[in-house]
């Protein structure tokens, strides 16, 4: 195990990775854990107003995830992940200056926008180590980026309760601006292009990335499990703060401590998951992480006492380190597993525009998820969470039928 970490950590690339994307973390979590928090609270907002700011970011980000991914084929992944990283600083000092849910949307979509880097981002990681240590590399990148996630819930929760939310966010917002600018330079300095001249594309985007999708069962199978996760997280991630904070009551700190645990358990697994998947092949890996993606939702709904709460997370945290990670927030990461077989079963040339087509068919299926979670968290908290839960559970029989290993 110290032989693989080693190896992959004398790679440049996944180093600057990863060190630059734990600080953009450790800043992160001072604020967008409690942003769906900040946004009632401090300005005023209606709950349905909520979903449709989320349904508008992520509508912006589907917009730009296929055109990042052609992006990335064709210029290179170095220049699209420093220019995404640029456009995060100016989003949180808009972010920061905003005083009405009316001037929170421009850098909403700003910061939306941003993510046209992620099918670089993956990319790269895949492209920086041989195909028998990508679970790996898709493994110590996780463990690495998460490291914040382990105390910075409990941290941000803690420090909200002293300078109350509103202050609390501002000040997280402007620190996470300075620390995303650090992040662009490192970037910028110290990354080594991995797309050669000979690979670069310029494809027909879309029209090609579909062709690739369709000529693949397992391809077809991801994209139907990426869809139904997405759909069902993107639904319910903004609410679960603000059902634990006004349907449970629970603090801040006491709903950091929960992020905390589940965090803490998981990250030192990451490494292991990878390597696992490597050795004995993702389906399983992803199999575990998938299987546990209701829990989330169920253990909020059905648990009331604080220490069966911290049994779940345990739980929660355990068995999803060994599955690799999992889709969070809405976003379309996936683990270690789950990177690894789409770079295992899609050529370099055509893997950022994959990428990309994928991350972009999610959103679309998903756009109307955030306000339908918000109309139903109106109507019922409960509701909601039940709703999330078993949509989410539709990925288990489509995983068991149709995502195979691929062929060496």
């Amino acid at each position: 195990m110290l032989a693989v970490l080693r190896e992959v950590f004398s790679n440049r690339n996944i180093l600057t990775i990863s060190s630059t994307n734990m600080l953009y973390h450790i800043f992160n979590s001072l604020w967008e854990l409690w942003w769906t928090l900040y946004l009632i609270e401090e300005l005023r907002t209606p709950i349905l107003i909520v979903g449709l700011l989320a349904t508008i970011q992520n509508t912006s980000r589907i917009l730009f995830q296929l055109p990042g991914g052609i992006l990335a084929d064709r210029i290179g992944r170095k220049r699209v992940i420093v220019y995404g990283t640029s456009l995060r600083v100016v989003a949180a000092l808009i972010l920061f200056t905003a005083r009405s849910w009316i001037q929170v949307a421009p850098g909403m979509i700003l910061n939306a926008v941003a993510s046209l880097y992620s099918p670089a981002f993956n990319a790269l990681i895949a492209e920086s180590l041989p195909e028998d240590r990508r679970g790996a590399a898709f493994g110590a990148y996780r463990m690495m980026t998460s490291i914040p996630r382990v105390f910075m819930p409990l941290i941000s929760g803690y420090y909200l309760d002293i300078l109350g939310i509103g202050r609390g966010v501002r000040l997280g917002l402007l620190m996470f601006s300075l620390a995303v600018f650090t992040a662009a330079l490192l970037r910028g300095l110290l990354l080594m292009e991995t797309l050669h001249e000979g690979e670069r594309r310029d494809g027909s985007g879309f029209r090609e990335s579909l062709e690739v999708l369709k000529r693949g069962r397992t391809l077809l199978a991801m994209l139907a499990v990426s869809v139904v996760s997405g759909f069902a997280m993107r639904m319910t991630w903004a609410f679960l703060s603000v059902y634990a904070y006004y349907i449970i009551g629970l603090s801040t700190t006491q709903y950091g401590l929960l992020q905390t645990i589940a965090m803490g358990l998981s990250t030192p697994l990451y490494l292991l998951s990878g390597v696992i998947a490597d050795r004995f092949g993702r389906v399983p890996c992803i199999l575990i992480a998938r299987g546990l993606g209701p829990m989330d939702s169920l253990s909020l709904l059905l648990l009331r006492d604080y220490r069966h709460l911290i049994a779940a997370y345990a739980i929660i945290g355990v068995a999803g380190g060994l599955g690799g990670g999992r889709l969070r927030g809405g976003g379309f990461m996936g683990g270690p597993a789950w990177q690894a077989l789409i770079a295992d079963l899609v050529p370099p040339r055509n893997r950022g525009k994959v990428m990309g087509a994928m991350a972009t068919i999610t959103g679309l299926a998903a756009l109307p998820a955030p306000y339908i979670g918000g109309y139903l968290y109106d109507l019922n908290p409960h509701l909601l969470l039940m709703l999330g839960s078993l949509i989410e559970a539709l990925t288990i029989p489509i995983i068991l039928l149709f995502i195979r290993e691929a062929e060496k």
